[in-house]
């Protein structure tokens, strides 16, 4: 799936193009879609693949990513699955980053925290953030391949409209 979104968020403009791999699902864009706008007044690079600059040296590529006023890394953004051996390696090389992986429902949110807990060390500086599980359906079910987003976003809540269909969530933190 190809989303061509107009994003209208915090009294700010922008038009963005999210274009899924061809193992990524719906719902894997719609949470792209969400972190983008969760991550908007920052501007977030919706593609980071190994032309970026800032992770050129770390051989692993987020969703998203925000960097700081220097070009380094000051958010690594999962979507969805993401293997732990992955997040390991991420946390270990990116100390000063913050860590934000965003999950389709609470109860995915509160399991990959149990994994986390478990399996990386230092691992409580991951943020995980969930959906509420039925607004995360009506959020995919919303999406279209041309969609246009007004409303504001702050911290972990979305107050908006996507292609008429309003929206007033917080993500859950697990």
């Amino acid at each position: 799936m190809t989303v061509r979104c107009e994003l209208n968020i915090n009294g700010g403009d922008r038009r963005i193009l999210l274009v899924a791999k061809e193992e990524e699902t719906t719902e894997h864009v719609a949470l792209r879609l969400a972190a983008a706008i969760l991550f908007f007044d920052r501007e977030p690079a919706l593609e980071a693949g190994p032309a970026h600059p800032a992770v050129v040296d770390v051989g692993f590529y987020p969703d998203l990513l925000v960097t700081d006023e220097a070009g380094g890394i000051a958010v690594w953004i999962e979507c969805g699955n993401v293997a732990v051996n992955k997040l390991t390696k991420v946390a270990r090389r990116m100390r000063g980053a913050r860590l934000v992986v965003l999950k389709e429902s609470p109860e995915d949110g509160r399991r990959f925290r149990e994994v986390i807990k478990k399996e990386i060390p230092k691992g409580e500086k991951i943020e995980v953030w969930a959906w509420p599980k039925e607004e995360f359906a009506r959020w995919v079910g919303a999406l279209r391949e041309s969609s246009h987003v007004f409303g504001e976003a702050s911290g972990k809540s979305l107050n908006l409209v996507l292609n008429e269909v309003p929206f007033d969530v917080e993500l859950i933190s697990c």
